[in-house]
């Protein structure tokens, strides 16, 4: 009888054969080789001991926001053994939520795009995938709009045209482009077509990101795959939104002409009334950024318009649940997620990444000289920073290092860190339908000539209305709340505020800051009051309780950078080629360290998500990011057969590869 052995020797072409057959084989095995899942206790982190560090990690991620339970979840079903460090009292970082006389608020987390509550789209499919389908969201209606601007009253309008006060976006690209022109001026037909063509824009830079995502996961040797889309959109992130506006609704540029030569818009504010009222309107998602117009890159700008195009979502339940849900799966796999836990720094041995120390936050607080609290050394393979870049290396990292003086380096890093913001939490009498509280989200503008009102505000903030205030009604969005909360309804409401208003009572102690510090709040406290009754008159006499909430109560609860709510700021220099090693990237010059969260691709929740993904493809490598790629897909193949059982396996996995792309 003839052994294959002996056939091979006898017929040694078979070898071309045999040979990438095997290796084909044994690389689909490798690809497809995923633990499966197991049985989830769904329960909130435990307090920081020492006891409770589980041996042998893998990975240690600081930060347990949007970016940090993401890159830990993920980590931890590839089966690496993964510990979350919370400095605050609870996970979920920008997500968390939390209840004050009787009601509950949630704290950044407010909608997210509609594709998130989609398990067959790629946000709903990766969080659905982390959650194990326990994490639910509801849809906004597609009968009521999912944003509303309000402006105050304005007589500067073009003769004929309606003088509308609220403007509307819906679902879908062309209910919105309907919508603001009807509004705005339903008889000039060019300033429609030029909508359309900005909206256009907005989704080519979309697309733009998704090939900066995929550019970060694939191997060096097939990023020219997506190189040309990836230099279009730095070409739109060198752009302001204000010079966009102006070269697409004032010379009616196409995408092409803009990104061969966009002219500077003039200093002056618009003169023609409707082109005037439609700039403003169309920087309706300032607010999820946070630069004023003539500031912003217009790359944050145009995701952001396109991130919203088919309307939003909400979490049912506290949207504190999606860390709760994703650190549980951690600690299914032999991890942990720990709170009060506040890493005081890195350990750096030899050049690399080996380890944090970490004291208990609570004792950190109470210390008279914080040197004198004890540091726990916990080790691990690699190390994850989800609690921004700024953090990382002005704090934590030895500041001997290179790569740190290089950060610091005015000459070789010009990002600085968002702004921060102002936050109004109200806790309303009455069930919200019988008070007709609104479903949708209201965004107000302080007038249509937005950089002016930013310039007012910022040079006087308690005599000067905010430029802009989302004013949001969890109460309405959450399908679960009457439940829950009956008989009572909530509202948040968020403008700008600078943390240098804030900083001399930075070093006062947490709820103590002194009389002065309670009123300069009570002045801000005040305009926001003013615009909540005014745009929603049924909840006056019904306010039984309010909080307000500054740059330094974002330092506080989620160790925030000088009070940054959004990571790196979002402006031109963002994208400049010295600093594309320090944002949008997952990766450090130190071996074994990465980042997770907004500053690994975007802020937002979604954005800070898919930058915990970019960290755990960075950390997994090539090998890993291929079976972490192939579980997900598969994942939502499997949702999309659900969905139509007619499609078979190969069908499935197909459009669950588009899918995933678009």
């Amino acid at each position: 009888m003839i052994t294959i052995t002996d056939y091979i020797v006898q017929h040694p072409s078979t070898l071309f054969i045999v040979v990438p057959v095997s290796l084909l084989v044994a690389a689909f095995l490798f690809i497809t080789r995923w633990p499966r899942p197991r049985p989830v206790q769904i329960r909130r982190a435990d307090r920081f001991r020492q006891d409770k560090i589980p041996p042998n990690l893998d990975t240690i991620v600081i930060g347990s926001g949007s970016g940090g339970s993401t890159v830990a979840n993920l980590l931890a079903q590839s089966g690496q053994r993964v510990l979350v460090l919370e400095q605050h009292s609870v996970t979920g970082g920008c997500t968390h939520s939390f209840r004050e006389s009787g009601c509950e608020y949630d704290t950044g987390l407010h909608y997210v795009s509609k594709a998130m509550s989609n398990r067959t789209k790629r946000a709903g499919a990766i969080m659905d995938f982390m959650s194990q389908g326990k994490q639910l969201w509801t849809p906004f209606s597609t009968h009521t709009p999912y944003d509303e601007i309000v402006f105050p009253s304005d007589k500067y309008v073009k003769e004929g045209a309606p003088n509308e006060w609220s403007h509307k976006f819906y679902d879908g690209f062309d209910r919105t482009v309907d919508s603001v022109t009807s509004s705005i001026d339903p008889q000039d037909y060019d300033l429609k077509e030029r909508v359309k063509t900005y909206l256009d824009i907005c989704l080519d830079v979309h697309n733009g990101f998704v090939a900066l995502g995929i550019f970060r996961l694939l191997p060096k040797w097939l990023k020219f795959l997506v190189k040309d889309k990836v230099e279009r959109l730095y070409k739109y992130g060198a752009l302001s939104v204000r010079d966009v506006q102006h070269a697409v609704l004032n010379l009616g540029y196409s995408s092409d002409q803009l990104l061969r030569n966009c002219p500077n818009a003039p200093e002056e504010n618009e003169v023609d009334p409707s082109v005037r009222r439609m700039k403003a309107v169309l920087t309706h998602p300032v607010g999820d950024y946070a630069v004023q117009p003539r500031e912003a890159t217009f790359a944050a700008h145009g995701v952001t318009m396109a991130h919203y195009v088919n309307g939003g979502a909400y979490t049912v339940g506290a949207t504190q649940g999606i860390s709760t849900r994703l650190t549980s799966v951690v600690r299914s796999f032999g991890g942990e997620a720990l709170i009060d836990a506040t890493v005081r720094s890195i350990i750096v041995e030899d050049g690399r990444a080996v380890g944090v120390r970490v004291s208990n936050t609570d004792e950190l607080e109470e210390a008279s000289d914080i040197n004198e609290v004890p540091t726990v050394e916990v080790r691990a393979k690699n190390v994850v920073c989800a609690t921004s870049v700024y953090n990382l290396y002005r704090r934590m990292l030895p500041q001997d290092l290179h790569t740190v003086k290089k950060f610091n380096d005015p000459s070789k890093c010009t990002i600085r860190q968002s702004n921060g913001h102002v936050f109004l939490f109200c806790k309303i009498r009455g069930d919200p339908d019988e008070i007709m509280l609104p479903k949708n989200n209201i965004w107000y503008f302080n007038g249509y000539d937005l950089d002016s009102a930013f310039d007012e505000y910022f040079a006087n903030p308690t005599e000067v209305r905010p430029p802009t205030v989302y004013i949001g009604f969890p109460c309405t969005k959450d399908v679960s709340w009457k439940h829950r909360f009956p008989g009572i309804s909530s509202a948040i409401l968020i403008s700008d505020g600078l943390y240098e208003w804030f900083e001399k009572w930075a070093d006062k102690p947490v709820r103590n800051r002194g009389e002065d510090y309670l009123e300069f709040k009570d002045k801000l406290t005040r305009h926001l009051m003013d615009i909540l009754c005014e745009f929603v008159p049924q909840v006056k006499g019904r306010i039984e309780h309010y909080h307000l909430g500054t740059p330094l109560s974002e330092c506080t609860f989620l160790a925030s950078y000088r009070g940054g709510s959004y990571g790196t700021q979002c402006v031109p220099e963002m994208f400049a080629p010295r600093n594309r090693e320090w944002t949008t990237t997952p990766y450090t010059e130190i071996p074994g360290l990465y980042l997770a969260g907004s500053d690994a691709f975007l802020p937002s929740v979604t954005g800070a998500m898919y930058g915990g993904c970019l960290s755990a493809s960075a950390v997994l490598g090539t090998g890993g990011t291929l079976r972490l790629g192939y579980a997900i897909l598969s994942h939502l193949a499997e949702n999309l057969r659900k969905e139509d059982p007619k499609l078979s396996r190969l069908e499935s996995f197909r459009l669950a590869i588009k899918k995933f792309l678009e």
